[in-house]
């Protein structure tokens, strides 16, 4: 699932290996503005992309804490994309 909001642009991913693991792929600012830097690593250095693994729970309040910071004026810009099953990764 891809998230574009006013408060980044993440890319949800369900891991192969744990069910109840979620990778969020986004840039640095956009996943340390709302995880931990400590959590977070270096997925492509070219893109500057980072991850972070997530239980389910912890992806259900971060998905919440988005939307509930959304103002009326910025649900235009808030959009949820599917991501195409066909590409998996072993995490």
């Amino acid at each position: 699932m891809k998230i574009t909001s006013s408060k980044g642009n993440f890319k949800i991913i369900q891991t192969i290996k744990n069910r109840d693991e979620l990778l969020i792929l986004g840039s640095w600012t956009d996943i340390t503005k709302q995880f931990e830097s400590r959590r977070t690593f270096l997925v492509n250095k070219a893109e500057g992309l980072f991850g972070i693994y997530i239980c389910k729970q912890e992806c259900q309040e971060f998905i919440n804490h988005i939307m509930m910071d959304i103002d009326y004026n910025e649900w235009e810009d808030f959009r949820l994309d599917e991501v195409s099953s066909m590409n998996r990764y072993l995490a």
